[in-house]
């Protein structure tokens, strides 16, 4: 017990061109039985420090000072067979788009059972139950659950394989607070009686320090102070109609997702989605978008009808409705650099000129806190939460007239969570657009948010004034 098994030493990794560190003197123990938390502000490398533990390097990154050792092994400079086996047999990595790591087309069933250690003795419903999943979730896909049945049916992949070592990139990020909790409690059970060596990395400082017992900060000191309030936008009834759909439904099989919701959002003005995990938030979103063909109901843009099936609305009315997913990476062209991404909806919108087009993509990259230099990066070459800026930067690169934005915060920091919010605010008070966020930060709701639409398993249980969710509804945010 409390063996040492991970010691990262004063660890600097530097992009290709070596001009700038992804990491810069990281350092890291990990003891089987403890769970340490690794914490840092967005693109502070913490994502990768987890993955030189793997002995993973983002491609033509080096390694310029310092070391990794697990379980006595040099992982960055062990050969390819013996490390796979290493990997293989020891480490476990859960990041933070759990979902793009599940393969589509299994069911849970067969994902942990092609992992297991011991085939005849891993029950998958037992293991499952350990993570606080009904045995039912075996006979489901992975784009049937929630983003939190799938981060813990990557958590029952690692019981199931019996690994010495589980790294968990920011494993909280768009959960609620119960949820989070159910997590925790499944980390510390996978510690205390599976003698794990856990690392997991957030920006959810309070269920952190509830979660470990050690605390590793990468990056700048972290900063002290209230996040700043902005009181929400008041008398939206009274603000034209920007989009609205009643009796939105879906059924995936014979199971009903969502059943007859309805949803208004309003020009200048936001509207909060919110609800537990797995209540129907973002296949709502998707619906809207246009991502769900086998969607019921009614959807109108400024008082036209338009069609719930994407590929059925013509190209201006698919651009005017811009969804901003919770993981990016998802749908990030991994061969475009960041300046192809924003450059497409920018020819879209008939900005050709080659000069033009440079300068509104430097506007765009500014907008949302990144540099010009990110221009010519890939998505393999951001952290999560400079994936999450591209992908705002480039759903605002359509000038859309609703702009839906999935836990697009959860994955920051408060002060570029706030900043974004402050953008989008910005953004659609100056364009007369309308805003839809969904999240389970209830005071970032507050905040920014006119009115609330709450789910609860699939089904719309009120409408209320974003002001007073805290206070109306049992889920809380801590």
């Amino acid at each position: 017990m409390n063996q040492q098994v991970v010691v990262a030493d004063n660890l600097t990794i530097t992009a290709p061109s070596g001009s700038r560190a992804l990491l810069e003197n990281g350092s890291i123990e990990l003891h089987r039985g403890r769970i340490t938390a690794i914490t840092g502000e967005s693109g502070s490398g913490k994502t990768t420090l987890m993955q030189a533990v793997l002995g993973y390097l983002p491609p033509g990154a080096r390694q310029k000072s310092g070391s990794v050792r697990v379980l006595g092994h040099d992982v960055l400079t062990m050969p390819t067979e013996p490390l796979r086996r290493l990997r293989r047999q020891h480490l476990a990595f859960v990041g933070q788009d759990p979902g793009s790591a599940l393969n589509p087309t299994m069911r849970v069933q067969a994902l942990l059972t092609e992992v297991a250690k011991n085939r005849d003795n891993s029950d998958p419903a037992r293991v499952l139950a350990r993570v606080q999943l009904p045995e039912s979730v075996l006979h489901r896909r992975p784009g049937e659950l929630s983003g939190g049945q799938q981060r813990r049916v990557a958590l029952a992949r690692a019981l199931m394989r019996g690994v010495d070592v589980l790294l968990v990139d920011e494993p909280f990020a768009g959960l609620d607070a119960r949820v989070r909790q159910e997590i925790v409690a499944v980390l510390r059970t996978l510690a205390s009686d599976n003698d794990v060596a856990i690392a997991v990395s957030g920006h959810d400082t309070a269920t952190l320090e509830l979660l470990a017992d050690d605390l590793v900060h990468i990056g700048a000191p972290p900063t002290s102070g209230s996040r700043p309030r902005r009181e929400s936008t008041p008398d939206t009834p009274h603000r034209p109609v920007a989009l609205s759909g009643h009796g939105l439904g879906l059924t995936r099989g014979d199971v009903p997702v969502l059943s007859s919701v309805d949803i208004v959002s309003y020009r200048g003005a936001a509207t909060a989605v919110v609800g537990e995990s797995g209540a129907g938030k973002t296949t709502l979103a998707r619906i809207l978008a246009g991502l769900e063909p086998d969607a019921t109901g009614n959807l109108h843009l400024d008082g036209t009808e338009i069609a719930l099936r994407g590929s059925r609305r013509p190209r201006q009315l698919r651009d005017r409705i811009q969804l901003v997913p919770q993981n990016p990476l998802s749908t990030l062209n991994p061969q475009r650099t960041v300046a192809q991404s924003l450059g497409r909806p920018l020819v879209r919108r008939g900005v050709r000129a080659r000069a033009r087009r440079a300068a509104e993509i430097g506007s765009l990259l500014d907008s949302v806190g990144l540099t010009h230099d990110f221009a010519s990066r890939y998505p393999r070459e951001l952290s999560g939460g400079q994936r999450q800026r591209v992908a705002i930067a480039r759903a605002l690169a359509y000038e859309p007239e609703v702009l839906i934005c999935d836990e697009v915060t959860s994955a920051l920091d408060h002060a570029t969570a706030t900043s974004i919010m402050d953008l989008l605010h910005t953004v659609m008070v100056d364009r007369d657009s309308s805003l839809i966020v969904i999240s389970h930060d209830l005071d970032l709701v507050r905040r920014y948010c006119g009115e609330a639409v709450v789910l609860d398993h699939g089904r719309l249980i009120d409408t209320c004034s974003a002001a007073n969710i805290l206070a109306s509804q049992s889920f809380t945010t801590s």
